[in-house]
């Protein structure tokens, strides 16, 4: 019995001091789980900071553009063009050939100021300002020159709705980009954009019949193309999916599907 005894009292505590260092051990793995996911957080948070402060440079540097080609560039030419015009009006008896060449100056300065105005609206559409995202995309589709033979149609189930205005021009810039990614490179002769507005988001669906490209192989590659990670970043900026469907030959579908309240712990930069 007294052989007994001492062990009856040890076994207890080393069985306490057992279970201590289980214990010890998960909270500590959970004090790592915890820590890893923190820095996860941040390191995300930071990316969106980043990412978030790159896009509003860049729109700061679109409206300063704008503003100079459209007050500055665009105002000389007009003046140009009145120069020109008091110039010619100016000389006595001038022939049929200065007249000829008058309106050929003319025509080239206001096919030069229609592609000033043009390009300040793309940088900074005063549309989508004033009207929203559903009558900017109109404009943008009506802005398609002649030129590309490319017919684009569009078409939205609520042309009134109206988004925060911040949300309005990320999704803008989004189709915009797809847009002139089409234009450039798809060598497409039809391009569908669709806008359909819920109680709770907003959906994209953006199609051409273009050349196409392999998506798969698009995405295992060590370098994605930058229109992709430019649109994968922005999606994720709002929360939301991001759906493309392409291969060589049989055209590109885009869907973009965003919550229309966003409660990102990131603010979306002002306008």
């Amino acid at each position: 019995m007294n052989v007994l005894q001492p062990l009856l009292i040890i076994t207890p505590i080393l069985l306490l001091l057992v279970l201590g260092v289980i214990v010890f051990v998960l909270l500590y793995q959970k004090r790592l789980l915890q820590h890893k996911e923190q820095v996860q957080r941040l390191q995300t948070t930071k990316q969106y900071q980043l990412l978030e402060a790159t896009m509003q440079a860049q729109e700061e540097e679109r409206r300063r553009v704008a503003r100079d080609l459209h007050d500055e560039v665009g105002s000389m030419l007009s003046l140009v063009r009145l120069n020109l015009h008091q110039l010619v009006a100016g000389i006595d008896g001038a022939n049929e050939e200065v007249r000829h060449a008058e309106q050929t100056i003319k025509k080239l300065l206001d096919e030069v100021i229609g592609s000033v105005r043009r390009i300040s609206h793309d940088l900074m559409p005063v549309v989508l300002d004033k009207m929203g995202l559903a009558q900017a995309l109109e404009a943008l589709r009506r802005s398609v020159p002649a030129t590309a033979k490319v017919a684009v149609t569009y078409e939205c189930n609520d042309k009134s709705r109206r988004l925060e205005p911040k949300l309005e021009l990320i999704l803008y810039r989004m189709v915009q980009e797809l847009l002139n990614n089409t234009l450039k490179h798809a060598h497409a002769t039809l391009v569908h954009v669709k806008l359909l507005f819920t109680d709770d988001e907003v959906t994209l669906h953006f199609e051409d019949d273009g050349v196409g490209f392999d998506y798969a192989a698009h995405l295992q590659a060590a370098s994605q193309g930058v229109g992709v990670v430019s649109l994968r970043s922005r999606v994720n900026l709002l929360n939301g999916k991001l759906n493309i469907q392409s291969e060589a030959g049989v055209g590109t579908r885009v869907e973009i599907t965003v919550p229309t309240k966003q409660h990102n712990q990131q603010t979306l930069y002002q306008l």
